[in-house]
Protein backbone atom coordinates (compact mmCIF):
# COMPACT_ATOMS: atom_id res chain seq x y z
CA UNK A 1 0.00 0.00 0.00
CA UNK A 2 0.99 3.31 -0.85
CA UNK A 3 1.93 5.60 1.93
CA UNK A 4 -0.60 8.86 2.86
CA UNK A 5 0.91 12.16 2.72
CA UNK A 6 1.08 14.23 5.57
CA UNK A 7 -1.38 17.10 5.98
CA UNK A 8 -0.79 20.28 7.56
CA UNK A 9 -3.72 21.29 9.42
CA UNK A 10 -5.18 24.45 7.96
CA UNK A 11 -4.83 27.92 10.08
CA UNK A 12 -7.62 28.50 12.56
CA UNK A 13 -7.97 32.22 14.28
CA UNK A 14 -9.00 30.52 17.92
CA UNK A 15 -6.61 29.89 20.18
CA UNK A 16 -7.15 27.25 22.67
CA UNK A 17 -5.26 26.85 26.05
CA UNK A 18 -5.06 23.98 28.77
CA UNK A 19 -6.46 25.70 31.52
CA UNK A 20 -8.21 29.17 32.36
CA UNK A 21 -8.39 32.22 35.15
CA UNK A 22 -11.63 32.63 36.22
CA UNK A 23 -12.73 36.28 37.09
CA UNK A 24 -12.61 35.06 40.94
CA UNK A 25 -8.65 34.36 40.73
CA UNK A 26 -9.12 30.83 40.66
CA UNK A 27 -7.04 28.72 38.13
CA UNK A 28 -8.76 25.83 36.61
CA UNK A 29 -7.30 22.95 34.06
CA UNK A 30 -8.40 20.52 32.26
CA UNK A 31 -10.34 17.78 33.88
CA UNK A 32 -11.44 19.74 36.59
CA UNK A 33 -15.63 19.88 38.12
CA UNK A 34 -17.53 22.74 37.32
CA UNK A 35 -21.02 24.13 37.93
CA UNK A 36 -22.34 26.73 35.25
CA UNK A 37 -24.55 29.62 36.47
CA UNK A 38 -28.25 28.80 34.81
CA UNK A 39 -27.92 25.27 34.19
CA UNK A 40 -29.69 23.77 37.02
CA UNK A 41 -28.45 20.12 38.40
CA UNK A 42 -25.57 19.90 35.70
CA UNK A 43 -22.39 19.34 36.52
CA UNK A 44 -19.11 19.87 33.20
CA UNK A 45 -15.47 18.87 32.99
CA UNK A 46 -13.36 21.72 31.84
CA UNK A 47 -11.37 20.99 28.30
CA UNK A 48 -9.92 24.56 27.07
CA UNK A 49 -10.12 28.29 27.45
CA UNK A 50 -11.14 29.62 23.78
CA UNK A 51 -9.96 33.19 22.04
CA UNK A 52 -10.98 34.34 18.86
CA UNK A 53 -7.81 36.05 17.68
CA UNK A 54 -9.65 38.32 15.42
CA UNK A 55 -12.34 39.47 17.92
CA UNK A 56 -10.85 38.65 21.48
CA UNK A 57 -13.74 37.02 22.63
CA UNK A 58 -13.29 34.58 25.23
CA UNK A 59 -15.34 31.59 26.37
CA UNK A 60 -14.38 27.81 27.37
CA UNK A 61 -15.05 24.32 26.01
CA UNK A 62 -16.94 21.82 28.89
CA UNK A 63 -18.04 18.38 28.07
CA UNK A 64 -21.61 17.78 29.96
CA UNK A 65 -20.69 14.56 32.59
CA UNK A 66 -24.11 12.50 32.42
CA UNK A 67 -23.90 9.20 35.12
CA UNK A 68 -20.35 9.27 35.44
CA UNK A 69 -19.83 9.62 32.29
CA UNK A 70 -18.95 12.68 29.51
CA UNK A 71 -21.42 13.51 26.98
CA UNK A 72 -22.12 16.58 24.63
CA UNK A 73 -19.51 19.74 24.69
CA UNK A 74 -20.60 23.14 25.46
CA UNK A 75 -19.33 26.42 25.59
CA UNK A 76 -20.05 29.07 27.96
CA UNK A 77 -19.05 32.35 28.91
CA UNK A 78 -16.50 32.88 31.74
CA UNK A 79 -18.54 34.88 34.11
CA UNK A 80 -21.12 31.89 34.18
CA UNK A 81 -18.54 29.47 35.77
CA UNK A 82 -18.50 28.43 39.59
CA UNK A 83 -15.64 25.56 40.24
CA UNK A 84 -16.48 23.10 42.43
CA UNK A 85 -14.29 22.64 45.48
CA UNK A 86 -11.16 19.90 44.86
CA UNK A 87 -11.77 16.71 46.85
CA UNK A 88 -9.19 16.00 49.55
CA UNK A 89 -8.15 12.89 50.54
CA UNK A 90 -9.03 11.92 54.17
CA UNK A 91 -5.88 10.90 56.03
CA UNK A 92 -6.33 7.78 57.70
CA UNK A 93 -6.33 7.23 61.71
CA UNK A 94 -3.88 5.59 63.11
CA UNK A 95 -5.00 2.83 65.57
CA UNK A 96 -3.04 0.77 67.84
CA UNK A 97 -4.02 -2.55 69.27
CA UNK A 98 -4.85 -2.30 72.82
CA UNK A 99 -5.01 -5.33 73.34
Amino acid sequence: MPRRKHVKAAPTKFHREPQATLPTGRVIERGDILKVVGEHGLRFKFDSLVTNTETGAQWIDCFEIYKLRTGVLRAFTLDRIKPMPKTRRRRRANRTADS
